[in-house]
């Protein structure tokens, strides 16, 4: 038996959780499903430090729009389990694609509410070191080279009234159905710009919804947020370009990279075309 595995059998037996169906693994954590108490809970081992950050973070966040944590160690977390049959990515899928866009500017708007913790209470990365390997990256691809340039401008001048802690990867399958409420799951824990938590919805949950709906969502977001569109579209092509990054060395691009790499030309040149007027952002005008 292996260490996570160990863990995972201790938690189980000292926090009284009874299992439901089989457990499931991802590259950075173990999962088991289960019952305490006759409430649905969802019990995880981080393998990696992201993971035991971001359970750090939900348990700061209470439950203000967060899984609700129950009970945590360094290493396990046991929460609140979604049970509920609603689903963003179906949602989107099904011709509701600006209902589903608003339960997730919401999600990231209440997150953002929290005034950031005083130094040290939470584990927080900077959004200049989450870009780290977009700043450093040197290629002649223009879309990483004209990305890195706006991060690097968009980090140096953001205002502190802008500020939030963020959860790092909002997207459809990141804001589950509680039955009652919208939470999101698996934060990143980071801290920075506040529109960097939306520009990742614009490039989910698909290929096609995210560029069918580019200029749709883009300016949606830029009303309901209170963020200037151009601002959103600059973070935006930031966060392609640090997805693009992240991507380098595939030897197929997956689905996520093809997307990153579309929305930012797309973006790219609605911005060196000046199509934004009466504080509206227009794709391919």
């Amino acid at each position: 038996m292996n260490e996570s595995s160990a863990e995972m059998r201790t938690r189980l037996t000292a926090w009284g959780v009874t299992p439901v169906g089989t457990g499931f693994s991802t590259p950075s954590s173990e999962l088991m499903p289960g019952t305490r108490g006759g409430e649905a809970v969802m019990l995880k081992i981080a393998l990696v430090e992201e993971e035991a950050r971001g359970a750090t973070l939900l348990e700061w966040w209470g439950g203000h729009g967060a899984a609700r944590v129950l009970a945590r160690t360094d290493r396990a977390t046991l929460m609140v389990r979604a049970t509920g049959s609603r689903d963003l990515t179906v949602m989107a899928a099904a011709g509701q694609d600006a209902a589903a866009t608003a339960v997730l500017v919401q999600s990231a708007l209440t997150l953002h509410e929290r005034t950031p913790p005083s130094s040290g209470e939470v584990p927080l990365v900077a959004l200049r070191d989450w870009f780290q390997v977009l700043l450093t990256t040197r290629s002649d691809d223009p879309v990483l080279r004209r990305a890195a340039e706006r991060a690097e401008r968009l980090l140096a001048t953001t205002p502190p009234a802008d500020v939030a802690v963020l959860h790092g990867d909002i997207h459809h399958g990141n804001v589950l159905d509680f039955g009652d409420r919208w939470a999101v799951i698996d934060p990143k824990g980071l801290i920075g710009h506040r529109a960097f938590d939306f520009a990742n919805i614009l490039c989910n949950p698909t290929e096609t919804a995210a560029l069918d709906n580019l200029a749709a969502r883009l300016n949606t977001i830029s009303r309901q947020a209170s963020i200037d569109p151009v601002t959103l579209a600059e973070w935006t092509i930031a966060w392609c370009g640090l997805s693009l990054a992240w991507a380098r060395g595939d030897a197929i691009p997956t689905w996520h990279a093809r997307t990153a790499r579309a929305v930012a030309e797309l973006l790219l040149e609605s911005l060196n075309d000046g199509s934004k007027s009466s504080g509206t952002f227009s794709i391919g005008a």
